[in-house]
Protein backbone atom coordinates (compact mmCIF):
# COMPACT_ATOMS: atom_id res chain seq x y z
CA UNK A 1 0.00 0.00 0.00
CA UNK A 2 1.14 3.53 -0.75
CA UNK A 3 1.55 6.25 1.84
CA UNK A 4 -1.56 8.09 0.56
CA UNK A 5 -3.78 5.02 0.99
CA UNK A 6 -2.43 4.46 4.49
CA UNK A 7 -3.23 8.06 5.47
CA UNK A 8 -6.79 7.78 4.12
CA UNK A 9 -7.45 4.56 6.06
CA UNK A 10 -6.11 6.20 9.26
CA UNK A 11 -8.42 9.23 8.78
CA UNK A 12 -11.50 7.05 8.24
CA UNK A 13 -10.70 5.05 11.40
CA UNK A 14 -10.35 8.29 13.43
CA UNK A 15 -13.69 9.61 12.14
CA UNK A 16 -15.43 6.37 13.10
CA UNK A 17 -13.90 6.51 16.58
CA UNK A 18 -15.14 10.10 17.05
CA UNK A 19 -18.67 9.07 16.04
CA UNK A 20 -18.63 6.19 18.51
CA UNK A 21 -17.47 8.49 21.29
CA UNK A 22 -20.33 10.92 20.58
CA UNK A 23 -22.85 8.07 20.70
CA UNK A 24 -21.47 6.90 24.04
CA UNK A 25 -21.68 10.45 25.44
CA UNK A 26 -25.31 10.74 24.41
CA UNK A 27 -26.08 7.43 26.10
CA UNK A 28 -24.32 8.57 29.28
CA UNK A 29 -26.26 11.87 29.22
CA UNK A 30 -29.54 10.00 28.92
CA UNK A 31 -28.58 7.82 31.83
CA UNK A 32 -27.58 10.88 33.87
CA UNK A 33 -30.93 12.58 33.20
CA UNK A 34 -32.73 12.28 36.45
CA UNK A 35 -36.48 12.36 36.85
CA UNK A 36 -37.52 14.44 39.84
CA UNK A 37 -40.63 13.55 41.83
CA UNK A 38 -41.55 17.20 42.48
CA UNK A 39 -41.46 20.53 40.65
CA UNK A 40 -41.42 24.07 41.98
CA UNK A 41 -41.78 27.53 40.35
CA UNK A 42 -38.98 29.95 41.23
CA UNK A 43 -38.57 33.66 40.49
CA UNK A 44 -35.26 35.53 40.48
CA UNK A 45 -34.48 39.09 41.56
CA UNK A 46 -35.44 41.74 38.98
CA UNK A 47 -37.46 39.31 36.88
CA UNK A 48 -41.24 38.94 36.88
CA UNK A 49 -41.21 35.57 35.11
CA UNK A 50 -41.22 32.28 37.01
CA UNK A 51 -39.20 29.22 35.96
CA UNK A 52 -39.91 25.58 36.76
CA UNK A 53 -37.23 23.44 38.45
CA UNK A 54 -37.12 19.81 39.50
CA UNK A 55 -36.49 18.80 43.11
CA UNK A 56 -36.46 15.87 45.52
CA UNK A 57 -37.58 18.11 48.41
CA UNK A 58 -41.25 17.91 49.37
CA UNK A 59 -41.15 20.59 52.09
CA UNK A 60 -40.59 23.73 49.96
CA UNK A 61 -43.09 26.47 50.84
CA UNK A 62 -44.07 29.71 49.12
CA UNK A 63 -41.53 32.45 49.89
CA UNK A 64 -38.61 30.11 50.70
CA UNK A 65 -35.20 30.94 49.23
CA UNK A 66 -33.55 28.03 47.39
CA UNK A 67 -30.22 27.44 45.66
CA UNK A 68 -30.59 26.30 42.02
CA UNK A 69 -28.26 25.35 39.20
CA UNK A 70 -28.82 27.38 36.00
CA UNK A 71 -26.96 27.98 32.75
CA UNK A 72 -25.44 31.12 34.34
CA UNK A 73 -24.17 29.23 37.38
CA UNK A 74 -25.32 28.79 40.97
CA UNK A 75 -28.06 31.32 41.81
CA UNK A 76 -30.54 32.00 44.56
CA UNK A 77 -34.26 32.37 43.90
CA UNK A 78 -37.58 32.68 45.68
CA UNK A 79 -40.19 29.92 45.53
CA UNK A 80 -43.57 30.95 44.11
CA UNK A 81 -45.30 27.59 44.68
CA UNK A 82 -45.00 24.64 46.98
CA UNK A 83 -43.54 21.31 45.93
CA UNK A 84 -45.96 19.96 43.32
CA UNK A 85 -45.89 16.27 42.24
CA UNK A 86 -44.57 15.89 38.72
CA UNK A 87 -47.62 13.82 37.78
CA UNK A 88 -49.74 16.98 38.06
CA UNK A 89 -47.46 18.95 35.72
CA UNK A 90 -46.25 18.17 32.21
CA UNK A 91 -42.86 19.87 31.71
CA UNK A 92 -41.86 20.08 28.03
CA UNK A 93 -38.17 20.78 28.59
CA UNK A 94 -35.39 19.32 30.68
CA UNK A 95 -35.68 20.48 34.30
CA UNK A 96 -32.74 22.07 36.09
CA UNK A 97 -32.26 20.86 39.68
CA UNK A 98 -32.87 22.59 42.99
CA UNK A 99 -29.65 22.05 44.93
CA UNK A 100 -30.90 22.84 48.44
CA UNK A 101 -32.70 25.32 50.62
CA UNK A 102 -30.82 28.59 51.15
CA UNK A 103 -29.23 29.22 54.55
CA UNK A 104 -28.75 32.54 56.34
CA UNK A 105 -25.16 32.64 55.09
CA UNK A 106 -26.40 32.32 51.50
CA UNK A 107 -28.88 35.16 52.00
CA UNK A 108 -26.18 37.43 53.49
CA UNK A 109 -23.86 36.61 50.60
CA UNK A 110 -26.69 37.41 48.18
CA UNK A 111 -27.13 40.86 49.76
CA UNK A 112 -23.38 41.48 49.56
CA UNK A 113 -23.45 40.54 45.89
CA UNK A 114 -26.00 43.29 45.24
CA UNK A 115 -23.62 45.90 46.68
CA UNK A 116 -20.67 44.42 44.78
CA UNK A 117 -22.72 44.57 41.59
CA UNK A 118 -23.22 48.33 42.04
CA UNK A 119 -19.45 48.75 42.51
CA UNK A 120 -18.76 46.70 39.36
CA UNK A 121 -21.24 48.83 37.43
CA UNK A 122 -19.35 52.01 38.35
CA UNK A 123 -16.05 50.46 37.27
CA UNK A 124 -17.52 49.37 33.94
CA UNK A 125 -19.00 52.84 33.39
CA UNK A 126 -15.58 54.42 33.89
CA UNK A 127 -13.97 52.10 31.33
CA UNK A 128 -16.76 52.69 28.82
CA UNK A 129 -16.28 56.46 29.06
CA UNK A 130 -12.50 56.11 28.61
CA UNK A 131 -12.90 53.95 25.51
CA UNK A 132 -15.74 56.11 24.14
CA UNK A 133 -18.12 53.19 23.48
CA UNK A 134 -21.73 53.92 22.51
CA UNK A 135 -23.42 51.72 25.11
CA UNK A 136 -25.77 52.50 28.00
CA UNK A 137 -25.22 50.26 31.03
CA UNK A 138 -28.30 49.21 32.99
CA UNK A 139 -27.27 46.69 35.63
CA UNK A 140 -24.52 44.37 36.89
CA UNK A 141 -25.25 41.12 38.74
CA UNK A 142 -22.94 38.57 40.38
CA UNK A 143 -23.79 34.90 40.63
CA UNK A 144 -23.94 33.49 44.15
CA UNK A 145 -20.37 32.13 44.23
CA UNK A 146 -19.02 35.34 42.56
CA UNK A 147 -17.38 33.39 39.78
CA UNK A 148 -19.06 35.51 37.09
CA UNK A 149 -20.58 38.96 36.71
CA UNK A 150 -23.24 39.79 34.12
CA UNK A 151 -23.47 43.33 32.62
CA UNK A 152 -26.68 44.28 30.82
CA UNK A 153 -26.56 47.23 28.42
CA UNK A 154 -28.56 48.88 25.64
CA UNK A 155 -27.08 50.22 22.40
CA UNK A 156 -28.38 51.41 19.06
CA UNK A 157 -25.74 49.49 17.08
CA UNK A 158 -23.28 46.68 17.56
CA UNK A 159 -20.45 47.48 19.98
CA UNK A 160 -16.90 46.16 19.79
CA UNK A 161 -16.11 45.53 23.48
CA UNK A 162 -13.04 43.28 23.17
CA UNK A 163 -10.75 45.89 24.73
CA UNK A 164 -13.35 46.50 27.45
CA UNK A 165 -13.35 42.82 28.44
CA UNK A 166 -9.57 42.86 28.92
CA UNK A 167 -9.67 45.86 31.24
CA UNK A 168 -12.64 44.60 33.25
CA UNK A 169 -11.03 41.18 33.69
CA UNK A 170 -7.86 42.74 35.12
CA UNK A 171 -9.84 44.84 37.60
CA UNK A 172 -12.65 42.46 38.69
CA UNK A 173 -10.75 39.12 38.51
CA UNK A 174 -13.71 36.99 37.42
CA UNK A 175 -15.56 35.87 34.32
CA UNK A 176 -17.39 38.71 32.57
CA UNK A 177 -20.46 38.49 30.34
CA UNK A 178 -22.01 41.40 28.40
CA UNK A 179 -25.61 41.11 27.19
CA UNK A 180 -27.37 43.58 24.90
CA UNK A 181 -31.14 44.12 25.19
CA UNK A 182 -33.76 46.10 23.22
CA UNK A 183 -35.98 49.06 24.04
CA UNK A 184 -38.89 46.97 25.35
CA UNK A 185 -36.64 44.95 27.69
CA UNK A 186 -35.10 48.19 28.93
CA UNK A 187 -38.52 49.61 29.77
CA UNK A 188 -39.34 46.37 31.60
CA UNK A 189 -36.21 46.67 33.75
CA UNK A 190 -36.38 50.40 34.43
CA UNK A 191 -40.18 50.74 34.69
CA UNK A 192 -42.30 53.87 34.34
CA UNK A 193 -45.80 55.37 34.32
CA UNK A 194 -47.91 55.01 31.19
CA UNK A 195 -50.48 57.41 29.70
CA UNK A 196 -53.20 55.60 31.68
CA UNK A 197 -51.58 56.71 34.95
CA UNK A 198 -50.55 53.19 35.98
CA UNK A 199 -47.23 51.37 36.00
CA UNK A 200 -46.11 49.89 32.68
CA UNK A 201 -47.64 46.49 32.00
CA UNK A 202 -44.27 44.95 31.05
CA UNK A 203 -42.71 45.74 34.45
CA UNK A 204 -45.88 45.13 36.49
CA UNK A 205 -47.19 41.71 35.46
CA UNK A 206 -46.21 40.71 31.89
CA UNK A 207 -43.84 37.75 31.64
CA UNK A 208 -43.38 37.68 27.83
CA UNK A 209 -43.38 40.29 25.08
CA UNK A 210 -46.28 39.78 22.67
CA UNK A 211 -46.24 40.91 19.05
CA UNK A 212 -48.18 44.18 18.55
CA UNK A 213 -48.99 45.47 15.03
CA UNK A 214 -50.65 48.57 13.59
CA UNK A 215 -53.54 46.41 12.31
CA UNK A 216 -54.72 46.05 15.90
CA UNK A 217 -55.22 49.82 16.07
CA UNK A 218 -57.18 49.69 12.80
CA UNK A 219 -59.55 47.00 14.08
CA UNK A 220 -60.19 49.10 17.21
CA UNK A 221 -61.03 52.14 15.01
CA UNK A 222 -58.28 54.29 16.55
CA UNK A 223 -56.55 57.25 14.94
CA UNK A 224 -53.29 56.06 13.37
CA UNK A 225 -51.07 58.47 15.28
CA UNK A 226 -47.82 56.75 16.23
CA UNK A 227 -47.05 59.25 19.01
CA UNK A 228 -50.33 58.53 20.81
CA UNK A 229 -50.14 54.77 20.22
CA UNK A 230 -46.53 54.42 21.45
CA UNK A 231 -45.52 53.58 25.00
CA UNK A 232 -42.54 54.52 27.16
CA UNK A 233 -40.24 52.31 25.08
CA UNK A 234 -41.16 54.01 21.79
CA UNK A 235 -42.89 50.88 20.46
CA UNK A 236 -46.62 50.25 20.08
CA UNK A 237 -48.39 49.90 23.44
CA UNK A 238 -48.90 46.37 24.76
CA UNK A 239 -52.50 47.14 25.76
CA UNK A 240 -53.53 47.28 22.09
CA UNK A 241 -53.51 43.50 22.16
CA UNK A 242 -55.84 43.09 25.14
CA UNK A 243 -59.14 44.00 23.41
CA UNK A 244 -58.14 43.06 19.88
CA UNK A 245 -60.02 39.73 19.87
CA UNK A 246 -63.22 41.33 21.22
CA UNK A 247 -63.14 44.07 18.59
CA UNK A 248 -62.65 41.47 15.86
CA UNK A 249 -65.84 39.68 16.90
CA UNK A 250 -67.87 42.91 17.25
CA UNK A 251 -66.76 44.35 13.89
CA UNK A 252 -67.17 41.07 12.01
CA UNK A 253 -69.29 41.60 8.87
CA UNK A 254 -69.33 45.41 9.18
CA UNK A 255 -68.12 47.75 6.38
CA UNK A 256 -64.87 49.60 6.81
CA UNK A 257 -64.54 53.29 7.62
CA UNK A 258 -65.20 55.44 4.55
CA UNK A 259 -67.02 52.65 2.67
CA UNK A 260 -70.15 53.46 0.59
CA UNK A 261 -73.35 51.69 1.60
CA UNK A 262 -76.93 51.79 0.39
CA UNK A 263 -79.49 52.41 3.12
CA UNK A 264 -83.20 53.18 2.58
CA UNK A 265 -82.64 53.71 -1.15
CA UNK A 266 -79.83 56.28 -0.74
CA UNK A 267 -76.04 56.03 -0.93
CA UNK A 268 -74.16 56.98 2.24
CA UNK A 269 -70.58 57.01 3.44
CA UNK A 270 -69.62 55.46 6.78
CA UNK A 271 -68.31 58.52 8.64
CA UNK A 272 -67.73 57.09 12.13
CA UNK A 273 -68.44 53.99 14.15
CA UNK A 274 -68.62 53.35 17.91
CA UNK A 275 -68.63 49.66 18.75
CA UNK A 276 -69.14 50.23 22.48
CA UNK A 277 -72.27 52.39 21.97
CA UNK A 278 -73.46 50.21 19.06
CA UNK A 279 -73.93 53.29 16.84
CA UNK A 280 -72.86 54.25 13.30
CA UNK A 281 -72.94 57.68 11.62
CA UNK A 282 -73.76 57.76 7.88
CA UNK A 283 -73.47 60.90 5.75
CA UNK A 284 -74.08 62.09 2.18
CA UNK A 285 -74.52 65.52 0.51
CA UNK A 286 -78.12 65.70 1.78
CA UNK A 287 -77.33 65.13 5.47
CA UNK A 288 -76.46 62.38 7.92
CA UNK A 289 -78.13 59.63 9.90
CA UNK A 290 -77.28 57.73 13.09
CA UNK A 291 -78.26 54.07 13.17
CA UNK A 292 -77.38 50.99 15.21
CA UNK A 293 -74.88 48.30 14.29
CA UNK A 294 -77.64 45.68 14.00
CA UNK A 295 -79.58 47.92 11.62
CA UNK A 296 -76.44 48.43 9.56
CA UNK A 297 -75.83 44.68 9.31
CA UNK A 298 -79.43 43.85 8.34
CA UNK A 299 -80.56 46.72 6.10
CA UNK A 300 -77.36 48.29 4.66
CA UNK A 301 -75.77 46.98 1.46
CA UNK A 302 -72.12 47.63 0.65
CA UNK A 303 -71.72 49.33 -2.75
CA UNK A 304 -68.20 49.33 -4.14
CA UNK A 305 -67.33 51.89 -6.81
CA UNK A 306 -70.67 53.76 -6.49
CA UNK A 307 -70.05 57.53 -5.93
CA UNK A 308 -72.26 59.77 -3.82
CA UNK A 309 -74.90 61.57 -5.94
CA UNK A 310 -75.22 65.36 -5.80
CA UNK A 311 -78.22 67.07 -4.28
CA UNK A 312 -81.37 67.35 -6.42
CA UNK A 313 -84.83 68.70 -5.74
CA UNK A 314 -86.89 66.20 -3.84
CA UNK A 315 -83.97 63.88 -3.07
CA UNK A 316 -84.32 64.49 0.65
CA UNK A 317 -87.93 63.31 0.64
CA UNK A 318 -88.91 66.05 3.07
CA UNK A 319 -87.39 64.14 6.02
CA UNK A 320 -84.11 66.10 6.27
CA UNK A 321 -82.92 69.53 5.31
CA UNK A 322 -80.43 69.69 2.48
CA UNK A 323 -76.87 70.37 3.38
CA UNK A 324 -76.72 73.44 1.12
CA UNK A 325 -79.81 74.95 2.76
CA UNK A 326 -78.36 74.49 6.22
CA UNK A 327 -75.10 76.14 5.16
CA UNK A 328 -77.10 79.04 3.68
CA UNK A 329 -79.12 79.51 6.87
CA UNK A 330 -76.00 79.54 9.04
CA UNK A 331 -74.34 82.08 6.69
CA UNK A 332 -77.38 84.40 6.85
CA UNK A 333 -77.48 84.16 10.63
CA UNK A 334 -73.78 85.03 10.91
CA UNK A 335 -74.08 87.89 8.35
CA UNK A 336 -71.58 86.39 5.90
CA UNK A 337 -74.17 85.56 3.25
CA UNK A 338 -73.79 87.50 -0.05
CA UNK A 339 -76.44 87.89 -2.75
CA UNK A 340 -76.18 86.12 -6.06
CA UNK A 341 -75.52 89.30 -8.10
CA UNK A 342 -72.62 90.35 -5.87
CA UNK A 343 -71.08 86.89 -6.06
CA UNK A 344 -71.31 86.78 -9.87
CA UNK A 345 -69.69 90.24 -10.16
CA UNK A 346 -66.82 89.18 -7.92
CA UNK A 347 -66.34 86.01 -9.91
CA UNK A 348 -66.32 87.95 -13.20
CA UNK A 349 -63.60 90.23 -11.84
CA UNK A 350 -61.49 87.30 -10.73
CA UNK A 351 -61.84 85.43 -14.02
CA UNK A 352 -58.99 86.17 -16.49
CA UNK A 353 -59.73 87.49 -19.97
CA UNK A 354 -60.01 84.70 -22.48
CA UNK A 355 -57.92 85.06 -25.63
CA UNK A 356 -59.72 84.41 -28.91
CA UNK A 357 -57.99 81.76 -30.92
CA UNK A 358 -57.80 81.96 -34.68
CA UNK A 359 -59.35 79.06 -36.56
CA UNK A 360 -56.82 76.64 -37.85
CA UNK A 361 -56.42 76.23 -41.57
CA UNK A 362 -56.93 72.84 -43.05
CA UNK A 363 -53.81 71.57 -44.72
CA UNK A 364 -55.97 69.80 -47.33
CA UNK A 365 -57.35 73.08 -48.71
CA UNK A 366 -55.62 74.35 -51.88
CA UNK A 367 -53.81 77.64 -51.64
CA UNK A 368 -55.30 80.37 -53.85
CA UNK A 369 -52.91 82.20 -56.23
CA UNK A 370 -51.91 85.61 -54.94
CA UNK A 371 -52.43 88.62 -57.29
CA UNK A 372 -49.57 90.98 -56.51
CA UNK A 373 -51.07 93.93 -58.41
CA UNK A 374 -54.36 93.77 -56.51
CA UNK A 375 -52.59 93.58 -53.13
CA UNK A 376 -50.35 96.54 -54.01
CA UNK A 377 -53.41 98.60 -54.99
CA UNK A 378 -55.13 97.80 -51.68
CA UNK A 379 -52.03 98.72 -49.73
CA UNK A 380 -51.82 102.11 -51.51
CA UNK A 381 -55.46 102.88 -50.66
CA UNK A 382 -54.96 101.93 -47.01
CA UNK A 383 -51.82 104.09 -46.66
CA UNK A 384 -52.31 107.59 -45.15
CA UNK A 385 -51.69 110.65 -47.35
CA UNK A 386 -48.81 112.05 -45.35
CA UNK A 387 -47.07 108.71 -45.35
CA UNK A 388 -43.64 108.82 -46.89
CA UNK A 389 -41.92 105.64 -47.98
CA UNK A 390 -38.80 104.85 -46.16
CA UNK A 391 -35.66 105.07 -48.19
CA UNK A 392 -32.80 102.74 -47.87
CA UNK A 393 -30.04 104.53 -45.99
CA UNK A 394 -27.00 105.28 -48.08
CA UNK A 395 -23.88 103.52 -47.00
CA UNK A 396 -21.27 105.73 -45.36
CA UNK A 397 -18.44 106.77 -47.69
CA UNK A 398 -15.45 104.60 -47.20
CA UNK A 399 -11.98 106.08 -47.31
CA UNK A 400 -9.81 104.93 -50.16
CA UNK A 401 -7.01 102.76 -49.10
CA UNK A 402 -3.86 101.99 -50.91
CA UNK A 403 -3.61 98.82 -52.98
CA UNK A 404 -7.39 98.37 -52.95
CA UNK A 405 -9.29 97.55 -56.15
CA UNK A 406 -13.00 98.31 -56.40
CA UNK A 407 -15.07 96.34 -58.84
CA UNK A 408 -18.61 97.15 -59.92
CA UNK A 409 -21.10 94.56 -61.06
CA UNK A 410 -23.35 96.65 -63.29
CA UNK A 411 -25.41 95.49 -66.19
CA UNK A 412 -24.51 96.33 -69.79
CA UNK A 413 -27.41 98.87 -70.08
CA UNK A 414 -26.28 100.78 -67.04
CA UNK A 415 -22.72 100.90 -68.32
CA UNK A 416 -23.82 102.37 -71.67
CA UNK A 417 -25.99 104.97 -69.90
CA UNK A 418 -23.04 106.04 -67.83
CA UNK A 419 -20.86 106.38 -70.96
CA UNK A 420 -23.48 108.47 -72.77
CA UNK A 421 -23.94 110.69 -69.76
CA UNK A 422 -20.23 111.16 -69.51
CA UNK A 423 -19.93 112.24 -73.16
Amino acid sequence: MSDVEVMETVETVEIEEVKEEKKERKKDEKKEEKTYPYTVAIRFHGNSKSYTFGTDLDNIQIGDYVIVQTSQGIEIGKAQTTSVPISETTPKMKLAPVVRLATKKDQLQYRDNIELGKHALRICQEEVEKLGLGMHLLSAEYVLDRSKVLFIYQADARVDFRELLKKLGSRLHCRIELRQIGERDKAKMVGGIGVCGMECCCSRFKTSMDVVSINMAKTQLLALNTEKLSGMCGKLMCCLRYENDNYKELTKGLPKMGAHVEYNGAIYRVASMNVMNQSVNLENPCGFETITLDDLKENAIIRKGVPLTKHREGCCGGNMKCLNERVKESAIASGTYAKKDEVTKKEERRQPVKETKKPRKNSNEKKKPVNKKATDAKNKQNKPQNHKPKRNPKPAPTAKKANVTVRSFKSSKNKQADKNGGK
